[in-house]
């Protein structure tokens, strides 16, 4: 990393556990879905994946998710911040370095205070960008969140670490810390596990390692996460189907990254004006963890000079009444656009914000808001970043299994619910939407909202033979957390 390019205002998005549908039922999908709140949080580092070449020093204005899990027997209640660039479920220890000499925020865990833990080995080694690092073992216990219970999943334990939070990662296996590194430094493809959406697989929670992400409007309270399925009433127009790439660093298929095939503005004219000064495709990250979108160079210097954005101290600027533009970025894929609007990307500076530049000797003008675009810090070469910023405006399914990411234009607000389930086989994201355009017995109705007060979609429940069965209305645990975490790819020294 060789360059801060911006603080922001830091925002923590709070995941409500609400598992979707039956396992059980043959009418019903299988699929569990999250809804979580967006809330905001103290302000720190957030620590971005080694192999993208840029530094982000996001204080302020970054979303991440964090959920509530219980861990072990008798369970043990931590929050983990959810991570789709990395793959490992890792959580602090009570002596680590961060939470003797710092805090641990987002809770503790001891595996031996656990009748479940087993211990596997002790390779455990995270590595963080800017700030933070985690050594342990490697175990299995129990998980369990909304009436679900993940048996024996496989776990990083950091009984050494400077990282504030727990992460929970959802990427692709070849991205776990073992697998990565092995302790020698070579590359350990045989070291790969189930990590936790393999582990929901085969143990018939979902049929297809996948999910639907969706952020909703910036002004929303809450978004949702959905394994297993799609839920059609969230997105308008075709939701295209997009080969993930292979990692440009690494050659290996190890993020969740797609081409992007252009930049354009459109600031009202009849012809969308071009910001491409860099040859395209280039891959691009779509990253909950980051909170604004990054480009090649150039392309941000074109975009800066057409909407009168400045950069001072290495943090782009704009007058506020931007956000009220009709003007959008729009981001272009193969067969799709998605345009997002200046008001997802212009953000009002806190007084955090305010304090931190006046830091540097420089005052904010009234009327001055934050760019949420920034600039790669290696000039036009690099992969790209599409956070937060990029994500409210996309609904995104991520296929594991057939490589492949699904996207489409947002539906803000919708009224209810249309769950499709995403089997098992190549078919994919593809063959769930040629189910979902005829009649099926999908499940219809409202996600549960953050607050509990929907209850249109059966809950799932627990037998005694282990599978779901439908029962009872929604159930919602509610986390609520303020802290400040650190989030990048885990691998191993």
């Amino acid at each position: 990393m060789k360059s801060i390019v911006g603080w922001k205002a830091l925002c923590l998005l709070v995941l409500d556990f609400t598992s979707v549908v039956s396992a059980s039922s043959a009418s019903a999908p299988k699929a569990v879905g999250f809804e979580f709140e967006r809330k905001r949080a103290p302000p720190g580092a957030l620590s971005r994946r080694s192999n993208v070449d840029v530094t982000l020093l996001n204080t302020q204005n970054s979303f991440i998710y964090v959920a509530n899990v219980s861990v072990g027997s008798p369970p043990q209640n931590v929050s983990m911040q959810i991570d789709t660039g990395s793959s490992d479920f890792w959580i602090n220890t009570a002596d680590s370095v961060q939470c003797t000499q710092r805090s641990c925020p987002f809770g503790t865990y001891s595996a031996n205070a656990s009748t479940t833990s087993k211990y596997l080995n002790s390779n455990f080694i995270a590595t963080y960008v800017i700030d933070g690092n985690a050594t342990g073992d490697f175990i299995t216990d129990d998980v369990s969140f909304a009436g679900v219970t993940v048996k024996g999943l496989e776990m990083g334990v950091g009984y050494n670490s400077t990282c504030l939070a727990n992460i929970w990662g959802i990427s692709y296996s070849a991205a776990e810390a073992i697998v990565a590194y092995s302790p020698n430094g070579t590359y350990n493809s045989g070291g790969m596990y189930n990590n936790s959406v393999l582990q929901m697989v085969s143990q018939g929670l979902i049929q297809s390692p996948t999910y639907s992400l969706w952020l909703n409007d910036v002004a929303a309270s809450a978004g949702s996460i959905l394994f297993g399925a799609i839920d059609t009433a969230k997105f308008q127009g075709p939701l295209e189907v997009l080969p993930i790439v292979t990692d440009p660093v690494t050659g290996k298929l190890d993020a969740l990254m797609v081409n992007l095939t252009s930049i354009s503005l459109s600031t009202g004219g009849d012809i969308p004006l071009s910001v491409n000064a860099t040859e395209f495709p280039q891959a691009a990250i779509l990253d909950t963890g980051t909170p604004t979108i990054t480009v090649p160079t150039d392309v941000f210097t074109n975009i800066a000079n057409q909407l009168n954005v400045t950069v001072v101290q290495g943090i782009a600027l704009c007058d506020c009444a931007l956000a009220n533009s009709t003007a959008t970025v729009d981001f272009g894929f193969a067969g799709l656009n998605i345009s997002v609007p200046m008001k997802s990307i212009v953000e009002v500076p806190t007084a955090i914000d305010l304090a931190l530049f006046a830091h540097t000797s420089q005052q904010l003008p009234p009327g001055t808001c934050i760019f949420g675009i920034d600039p790669l810090s290696t000039g036009n070469i690099g992969t790209m970043l599409l956070g937060d910023s990029f994500l409210r405006s996309a609904y995104v399914v991520y296929d594991l299994a057939n490589n492949q990411i699904g996207m489409a234009a947002t539906n803000f607000n919708p009224k209810g619910s249309s769950i499709v389930e995403i089997a098992a086989g190549s078919g994919g994201i593809a063959a769930a939407l040629k189910a979902s355009a005829s009649p099926s017995p999908t499940t219809s109705g409202s996600m549960p909202s953050a607050t509990g007060t929907s209850s249109s979609v059966p809950t799932a429940s627990t037998t005694s033979a282990g599978m779901l069965s439908v029962g009872g209305e929604w159930k919602q645990v509610l986390a609520l957390l303020g802290a400040l975490t650190c989030l990048t790819l885990s691998t191993m020294l």
